[in-house]
Formats: structure tokens, C-alpha cells, sequence
């Protein structure tokens, strides 16, 4: 399994013993994204990944998408490195603030999702929302809330009993699908390439 733009691996423990894991991410990942450089971890300047043509049985990446020049090119090598029938996963933000600006280029629509990864050569493309509008309003609020917590720590008394409510409503809107799914929190997408004919 290839994990792309794995920074500090935080899903590699996730996996089977049995998986063999490679990480792949910038050259400049931790000057850029402020991630640790662990010592198995291959870098790369983008582009193309170095890895062979039909490396991998599975590719995935975490919230990266966003952050790359050439998504079309990047999907292009997340497939050439895939095996026949090989699948790939992956999450976008899609109600997301500007993060490690400059380096947040891009927000995905469902539709733009599924036709870059048919261009990329991959099939059985499916695009699920993660949360509804009622998820992003309680995200919105939680993170104003946030900023009020840091900047002035004598308000969490003010904003703590906020808080807890958004939370309640998120997590009861997301249980029981309240809201519209078209405003979202972000995108999870899972497609296979063709298997060998």
C-alpha cells in the first residue's frame, strides 16, 4: 500500500501487520507542512512518483489533493503505479478554511471528482459526502470559538457551554443524516483501475 502525502503517518497503525506500507511525500513536506521526516518514508520533488509502473495493489491519500499543482497529473501517477485491479481512496475538504497558504489550491465538486479520476483510467468511481450543512454550521461556529479560546483563554468559560452544544448537534445531525449533504464537510473517494484483460 502506497500512502501519498503520508506526512506523519498518521493512518499507517490502521493498517494489517501483514501490509506492507510505503510513504511517499514532498521533499519538502516538513518545511512546508511542518511534518516530522520519518526514516522510511521516500521524498520526492512531485511530478512523478519513483516508484515502477504496477507497484502497488492499493494507493491512498489523505486531505492532499488540495494542496497539489497538477491534481489530473497526480491521479495519472496514483494509477500508473497501480496493479491491475488495484484500488485507490482518498478524502478532499470540501468546507475547508485557506490552510497552509500558499500550498491550498483547489476545492472538488463531486462531478469534478469523478471526471478526473475516469481521465486518470480508473472505474467504479464512487464520491461520498462526509457530513451535511448542518455539520458545516456547527463546524463554522466551532472554529470561531476556537479562535476566541486561544486568542483570550479568560472567554472558554463564555464559549465552553457553545461548544458542547455544537458538538451535540453535530454528532446527532451526522447520526440521524440531518441537513443536505451537497454543503458538506469534504469528499471521500474510492475507484479501482481495470483488471488485466
Amino acid at each position: 500500500m502506497l500512502d501519498v502525502g503520508c506526512g506523519d503517518q498518521p493512518y499507517r497503525h490502521l493498517l494489517h501487520v501483514g501490509c506492507q506500507y510505503f510513504g511517499l511525500d514532498l521533499a519538502d513536506g516538513r518545511e512546508v507542512f511542518g511534518t516530522a521526516c520519518a526514516p522510511d518514508v521516500s521524498h520526492y520533488a512531485g511530478g512523478s512518483f519513483p516508484y515502477p509502473d504496477d507497484a502497488f495493489d492499493s494507493v491512498f491519500h489523505t486531505e492532499t489533493l488540495e494542496h497539489v499543482v497538477d491534481p489530473a497529473g497526480f491521479l495519472r501517477e496514483c494509477a500508473r503505479v497501480l496493479r491491475p485491479g488495484g484500488e485507490t481512496f482518498f478524502t478532499v475538504p470540501f468546507q475547508a478554511r485557506f490552510h497552509y497558504i500558499p500550498h491550498d489550491y483547489w476545492r472538488f465538486t463531486p462531478t469534478a471528482l469523478e471526471m478526473l479520476m475516469v481521465r486518470a483510467g480508473f472505474e467504479g468511481v464512487r464520491v461520498d459526502a462526509r457530513g451535511t450543512d448542518v455539520v458545516v454550521a456547527c463546524a463554522k461556529v466551532l472554529g470561531v470559538c476556537y479562535r476566541i479560546g486561544l486568542a483570550r483563554p479568560a472567554l472558554l468559560a463564555v464559549v465552553g457551554p457553545v461548544i458542547v452544544a455544537m458538538l451535540i448537534v453535530a454528532h446527532v445531525a451526522l447520526r440521524f443524516g440531518w441537513g443536505s449533504p451537497d454543503d458538506c464537510l469534504g469528499y471521500t473517494v474510492t475507484a479501482h483501475l481495470p483488471t488485466a484483460v
